[in-house]
């Protein structure tokens, strides 16, 4: 009897521990992110949900930066995420542009976990269907109304280098012909950077200032090519082109109009009768 309670009391303790595991694998909650792009105007946004109802949507102009975050109802975002996984365009993994001549909707850029695998796809949004279309505008229009984020300094993005923008920044990095990749053991000292190239096109908050200066200082003692804001990190798990974007920038007031300048009355003639 006493081994039996021995055993159950082990056991309890043990789930105990895994339940405070704070970051175990299967506590991680799924996400998806995307950049809508409306090929008329040329405007874009960026907007990410996850399965928890957390949400993110940034907006830029040329004039101003604008974030909102926050939380939505986790009924809108499970009905999206059952559209994500029931759709046949990302299901097929079609990462291609479809050429359409006289389309002039908005483009949509996804990426979303499918069966475990993280799937890039891009295609005109009137492609996904009535279904998708419907719970995505649903989950955009909550998000549009959360509160201005005023807690991230800034985002950071990372997207693969391929092809030949591959070629062409080796050529302009590279030592007799040669770029020194750095090991993914060196990335993990640096979490976000980390983060955002596991998860490539997600912007990855930087919240605060100590974060900030700790990836600018890795970006200068790995003599990264780039600049501080735009830099390029060849890894063992690829190239990448990392980008920090602005959380919050406002529009500057318009400038105040110019006086005009009165001309001045001329002066009166002499009227003395000569």
């Amino acid at each position: 009897m006493k081994r039996l309670l021995l055993i159950a009391a082990l056991a309890a303790a043990a789930a105990a521990l895994a339940a405070f595991r704070p970051y175990s694998q299967g506590a991680r909650s799924k996400a998806a992110w995307m950049t809508i792009s409306a090929i008329e105007t040329g405007r874009e946004y960026y907007l990410e949900v996850a399965q928890d109802g957390q949400a993110v949507m940034r907006e830029e102009t040329s004039k101003s930066v604008l974030t909102r975050r926050g939380a939505i109802k986790p009924q809108l975002v499970k009905d999206f995420f059952r559209e994500i996984e029931n759709s046949e365009i990302i299901n097929s993994q079609n990462v291609k542009r479809s050429k359409m001549v006289f389309y002039r909707g908005d483009m949509l850029k996804i990426s979303a976990y499918i069966s475990g695998e993280l799937t890039r796809t891009e295609a005109p949004l009137n492609n996904f269907g009535e279904a998708f279309s419907y719970a995505f505008n649903e989950v955009k229009k909550a998000v549009a109304v959360l509160p201005r984020e005023k807690k991230a300094l800034s985002f950071l993005r990372a997207e693969t280098v391929e092809g030949e923008a591959l070629d062409s920044f080796r050529a302009k990095a590279g030592v007799n012909g040669e770029v020194k990749n750095i090991e993914t053991d060196d990335l993990k000292t640096i979490k976000p950077l980390m983060t955002a190239i596991k998860e490539p096109h997600r912007l990855v908050p930087i919240e605060t200032g100590e974060a900030l200066k700790e990836l600018q200082e890795y970006i200068s003692s790995r003599r990264l090519y780039g600049l501080r804001t735009l830099f390029y990190v060849p890894s063992t798990r690829g190239t990448f082109k990392c980008q920090l974007l602005e959380a919050e920038r406002k529009a500057s007031p318009l400038a105040a109009p110019a006086q005009k300048k009165v001309p001045k009355k001329p002066a009166a003639a002499d009227k003395t009768g000569r």
